[in-house]
C-alpha cells in the first residue's frame, strides 16, 4: 500500500492481519449456492466451419426457459449473445483462451429477461479479446469475416452478433458497445446496431472494458427488431446500480412507439463537421450525402453543427478505457461496482484461470494494460480524472448541437470494412486499399460514448453491385431512446420509399 511503517509496526500490523484473516473463511458457508434456476441448455457445442462459415460463434447451443410466456414478445426469435454476457451451463470466454474451462453457474440478469420474454439462445458469439479491438481479429478463437465478403473482417468488438445476424443465423443479438463495439460490426455487415443511453441497459453478469463507459445494445435486421430487443433487455435492475438511469427511458414501449416514427417533413437534424472530415472516404462520404439528400428531398431539414471536442476524444476515450481496463485486469475482474448476488463459481474460476494464465492475453490487451498501468502509477490517474471531466464538456456540446434539433445524423464509419489482415491498431486502409490513414476506425462512435448519448447505426440501402455495407449513424440526447429508435425507423421507410 506504499505505507512508511517502521519495523516495529510492520510485525505488529501483520500479526493483527494474520489474526483477522482466519475469520473470513465462514464467508464460504454463509454465502448462498449458486444455482441456474430451472432453465436448462442443450448440445453444447463449438461449432465447425459447415455450421459456422464466417466464425461468428464460439459456443453454440439451445437454451430455453421452461418457465417463459410461448406467447412473449421474443416468442420464435433466435437470439446470439456476446461471450462477455454469462449464460448458465456455457463456457465464457471473452473472447480469450485464458477464460477457457470458466462457465458460469447463474446466466445475465439480462439473458433472464430474454428467456422470460420466450427468446431461443442459439450461442455465444465471437468476439475481440476482452472487448478491445474493432475488427475482431484480436480474438484468440480468429477473426470474423464478413457476410457480405468473406475476404474482409466483420468489425469489432461485437463481431460475431453482427455476422450472425448478417447471415441469418440470428434474428437477434446482443452486443456490447465501449467505443463503438455494437455500431462498428453492425455498420460493416449492414445491419441495425443500436448502443442505448448508459445506464439503460443493466450489466449484471456482464465482463466489463471500462465500467463508466460499457454500453450492453442490440443488433438486428431492422430497427423494430432492434427496438423490441432494447425493450425485453433494458430497465432497472437492483443489481447494477447504474440501471436506475433507464428509470426516465419507456422501455418496453419502444417498439410499440414506432407506429409513431415522426414524418420526415417534421424532421431537424445536424452533422457534426467533425464527424464529416478528411477522415472519412470518398466512397462512404458521397453515400452518406446520397443519404442525407434522400432525407431531404422527403422534407427533413439538415443542417451543420459542431462537436470541437471531438477532435480530442481518442485520448480522451484511451485514458478512461485503459485506466479502467488495468485496473479491472488487477483485481482479477472483482465487480466492486456492483452489489450482487454474484456467480461465486464464475469469479473464482476465472480469477484462478487469470492468474495461472494470464501471460496468454494478447499483444492488445498487454499493451493496452500496461498504458492503463502507467497512467496510474507513474501519474497518479491525474490524466483520468482529467479525461472525466472532459466528458462534460463533450457532453454538454451534444446538447448544444441537438439544441433545436431532432437528432445528430453523420456516417457511422469512416471506411467500409477492411480486408482481413490489412488493419492495424490506430490504422486503416481506405476503400481502395491504398494509403494507411493514422484515424481510428472508432473515431466516428466513441464521443458517443464518452458523453453517455444513445446511438443507432442504419445501413443506406444502397445494394447495388458489389457495394459494401455503409451505416447511418443518427444521436439523441440522454435518454431520449425512443424517440431516436422513432427516427431512424423514418429514416428506413424513407430508405425503402415507404414515406
Amino acid at each position: 500500500m506504499g505505507f512508511d511503517l517502521s519495523a516495529a509496526d510492520a510485525e505488529r500490523f501483520a500479526r493483527g492481519v494474520s489474526d483477522e484473516l482466519g475469520g473470513y473463511a465462514a464467508l464460504d458457508e454463509l454465502a448462498p449456492t449458486d444455482a441456474s434456476g430451472s432453465v436448462a441448455v442443450r448440445d453444447v457445442r463449438a461449432p465447425g466451419e459447415d455450421e459456422d462459415p464466417h466464425n461468428a460463434y464460439i459456443t453454440a447451443f439451445s437454451m430455453e426457459s421452461g418457465d417463459g410466456d410461448a406467447d412473449g414478445p421474443l416468442s420464435g426469435v433466435d437470439v446470439a449473445v456476446k461471450d462477455n454476457l454469462a449464460v448458465a451451463g456455457v463456457p465464457m470466454t471473452c473472447g480469450s483462451r485464458v477464460f477457457e474451462g470458466v462457465v458460469p453457474r447463474r446466466n445475465a440478469s439480462i439473458v433472464d429477461r430474454l428467456l422470460s420474454a420466450a427468446a431461443r439462445i442459439v450461442g455465444k458469439t465471437n468476439m475481440d479479446e476482452l472487448a478491445y479491438g474493432p475488427t475482431s481479429e484480436t480474438s484468440a478463437f480468429g477473426p470474423v469475416t464478413n457476410p457480405a465478403d468473406g475476404s474482409r473482417v466483420a468489425g469489432g468488438s461485437s463481431s460475431g452478433s453482427a455476422a450472425a445476424v448478417a447471415e441469418g443465423s440470428a434474428d437477434l443479438a446482443l452486443g456490447s458497445d465501449t467505443g463503438g463495439s455494437v455500431r462498428i460490426p453492425a455498420s460493416f455487415c449492414g445491419v441495425v446496431g443500436f448502443k442505448p443511453s448508459w445506464g439503460a441497459v443493466p450489466r449484471d453478469g456482464f465482463v466489463d472494458l471500462a465500467y463508466t463507459l460499457d454500453h450492453v445494445g442490440t443488433l438486428a435486421p431492422d430497427v423494430e427488431t432492434a427496438a423490441l430487443g432494447f425493450d425485453v433487455i433494458g430497465g432497472y435492475d437492483a443489481r447494477d446500480p447504474s440501471s436506475a438511469l433507464a428509470r426516465e427511458i419507456p422501455v418496453g414501449e419502444c417498439a410499440s412507439g414506432l407506429t409513431d416514427a415522426p414524418d420526415p417533413a417534421d424532421l431537424s437534424l445536424g452533422v457534426p463537421e467533425e464527424l464529416l472530415s478528411d477522415h472519412v472516404s470518398e466512397e462512404v462520404r458521397e453515400r452518406f450525402r446520397d443519404a442525407v439528400a434522400t432525407l431531404e428531398s422527403a422534407g427533413a431539414t439538415v443542417e451543420s453543427v459542431r462537436l470541437p471536442t471531438v477532435e480530442d476524444a481518442v485520448y480522451v476515450w484511451n485514458a478512461i478505457t485503459n485506466v479502467e481496463f488495468a485496473a479491472a485486469l488487477r483485481r482479477n475482474g472483482l465487480p466492486l461496482e456492483r452489489q450482487g448476488p454474484f456467480d461465486t463459481a464464475r469469479y473464482d474460476a476465472a480469477s484462478a484461470r487469470q492468474s495461472a494464465a494470464g501471460v496468454g492475453f494478447g499483444d492488445v490487451v498487454k499493451e493496452r494494460a500496461l498504458v492503463g498501468a502507467a497512467l496510474l502509477d507513474r501519474y497518479d490517474g491525474r490524466h483520468y480524472t482529467r479525461a472525466r471531466n472532459v466528458c462534460s464538456t463533450l457532453k454538454a456540446e451534444f446538447e448544444a448541437a441537438l439544441d433545436g434539433r431532432d437528432a445528430l445524423v453523420s456516417p457511422t464509419m469512416p471506411v467500409v470494412a477492411p480486408e482481413v489482415g490489412a488493419w492495424r491498431p490506430h490504422e486503416y486502409d481506405d476503400a481502395d486499399g491504398g494509403e494507411s490513414l493514422d484515424v481510428p476506425l472508432a473515431y466516428n462512435t466513441r464521443p458517443m460514448d464518452l458523453a453517455g448519448v444513445p446511438g443507432v447505426t442504419v445501413p443506406d440501402g444502397d445494394d447495388d453491385g458489389d457495394a459494401l455495407p455503409v451505416g447511418v449513424q443518427f444521436v439523441a440526447g440522454s435518454y431520449e431512446d425512443a424517440e431516436l429508435l422513432r427516427i431512424a425507423r423514418t429514416f428506413e421507410r424513407v430508405r425503402d420509399g415507404d414515406a
